[in-house]
């Protein structure tokens, strides 16, 4: 494309935008790797088993471990339930635990707090235990603040909700050993702005649907000895050194992206398409950079895992978009030259990922805000739905650079064909002045593959993980 800004830079502008950026990721880096913390820590609570002689007839009641408000159950395997339904056994986890007799807290610095569940079942030929067997568990989250009395409990939600149970257990099983179980997404919060939590969970069982249908909610679970549930939640001095960072460059992203379209509307011509291609990759950089963060530190904000993901979803969009036009500006003829309609088949796959992974984000995490004990997977349909979406994304995603890798080559074997039958014809001067224009060129095309390849390579760990 002839007269775009991006192309009209000279060697010595490319190369201090350049050197700049180097330099600035060498800086980030260091600053990561001396000041800041590990992004995440985890702690792991084994459940209280505890004794409620109401069998939960008492919904307000609450059961935690400081002050002891416990009746603990030492064995499960000696205790006999006083309620058809079991639901006189409580397991109890106050959050998070205790140092040296010392109260420990959670900030809102921590960003979010993901709970996992581990079920620790043990082998016995007297218990049935179903493959893929649906473990229901009848949930309390509670929350105390710092001028709560120590007795005093605050639901922030009490719901019922349903996993499988992954398990494999060796061929040579032995009475006592413990089956290999995954795994299970307990809840998810996308702000910690309480510095204290409790869980009360019971399994309770409906005995006489257990006898119609040995596979119900339940009934196939084997013999459980113990529930644990592990906490991880973002480091607070990764946060704050994650946070100066995005303050100080998100002024100068903001600052690069209106000097930039200040100069394109300064040329005496209407814009190229290639220039508002970066300048739409600007603003969606400017917007992921944005510190919006500093808000959950102040207020209640569950939506910001769900902003987060659709602001990446967003550059990621714009960003792959973004190369197939700044490839095919320099394929396609004039008369389809400039014009966004002429893309329409090169971004459909783009458009279907990005499209698969926004309803599977909204799925997820828009139900986490009413209630974070949700999981799209802890049904087979969810998981259907969840693993089609990814499927069909990473497919795209495959596609996507598939075509990509094409259509730089058949960029390559055009401008060979051009230089070969047109630049002997130029003179030395304007020979040598093409020929750098054209490896130049080239270079940016492959490093646009290599950068491709590379974002996609970290998206499809990052959703397998």
């Amino acid at each position: 494309m002839t007269g775009a800004v991006i192309e009209n830079l000279s060697n010595r502008k490319l190369c201090y935008i350049l050197l700049s950026l180097f330099a600035a990721l060498i800086i980030f880096f260091i600053l990561g790797a001396l000041c800041s913390p590990q992004p995440s820590s985890s702690m792991e609570f084994i459940m209280v088993k505890c004794k409620d002689i109401e069998g939960g007839r008492n919904p307000d009641r609450w059961f935690y471990l400081r002050p002891s408000n416990c009746d603990p159950i030492h064995d499960l395997d000696y205790y006999v339930p006083q309620y058809h339904d079991m639901r006189d056994i409580v397991f109890v986890a106050q959050m998070p635990h205790q140092r040296d007799g010392i109260s420990l807290e959670y900030s809102a610095w921590f960003q979010f707090l993901l709970g996992l569940l581990e079920v620790d079942i043990e082998y016995d030929p007297k218990f049935t235990f179903a493959t893929s067997a649906i473990l229901q568990l009848e949930v309390r989250l509670g929350y105390k603040t710092r001028t709560d009395p120590p007795d005093q409990w605050h639901e922030l939600i009490a719901t019922n909700t349903t996993r499988m149970l992954e398990c494999s257990i060796p061929d040579n099983k032995l009475e006592g050993h413990l089956y290999n179980c995954a795994s299970l997404d307990l809840f998810e919060l996308g702000s910690n702005p309480y510095p204290f939590y409790l869980i009360n969970i019971r399994l309770p069982v409906n005995q006489t649907l257990c006898q119609i249908k040995p596979k119900a909610p339940n009934c196939a679970i084997g013999r459980i000895n113990d529930l644990r549930v592990i906490a991880i939640h973002q480091n607070g001095g990764f946060t704050a050194i994650w946070l100066f960072m995005k303050t100080m460059v998100s002024p100068l992203v903001t600052i690069a992206v209106i000097w930039y379209w200040k100069r394109v509307v300064a040329l005496n011509r209407n814009s190229y398409l290639l220039e508002k291609a970066i300048m739409a990759l600007g603003i969606s950089l400017a917007i992921l950079d944005f510190p919006l963060e500093w808000i959950s530190l102040w207020f209640r904000a569950p939506f910001m895992l769900l902003i987060g993901d659709i602001r990446q979803g967003l550059f990621y969009a714009i960003l792959f978009s973004f190369w197939l036009i700044f490839t095919g500006e320099h394929l396609i003829d004039d008369t389809s030259r400039n014009n966004l309609s002429s893309y329409w088949q090169n971004l459909t796959s783009v458009l279907i990922g990005s499209t698969c992974l926004l309803i599977y984000d909204v799925a997820e995490r828009g139900m986490q805000l009413l209630n974070p004990f949700f999981s799209i997977w802890s049904s087979k349909l969810g998981s259907r739905l969840a693993y089609t979406s990814i499927y069909i994304a990473s497919l795209c995603v495959l596609f996507y650079f598939g075509f990509l890798a094409y259509k730089v080559y058949h960029v390559w074997i055009t401008i060979k064909r051009k230089r070969s039958a047109q630049l002997y014809r130029n003179s030395e001067i304007r020979r040598l002045k093409v020929e750098a224009i054209i490896y130049r060129f080239k270079f940016l095309m492959f490093f646009t593959l290599v950068c491709a390849a590379s974002t996609i390579i970290t998206y499809i760990m990052k959703q397998v993980n």
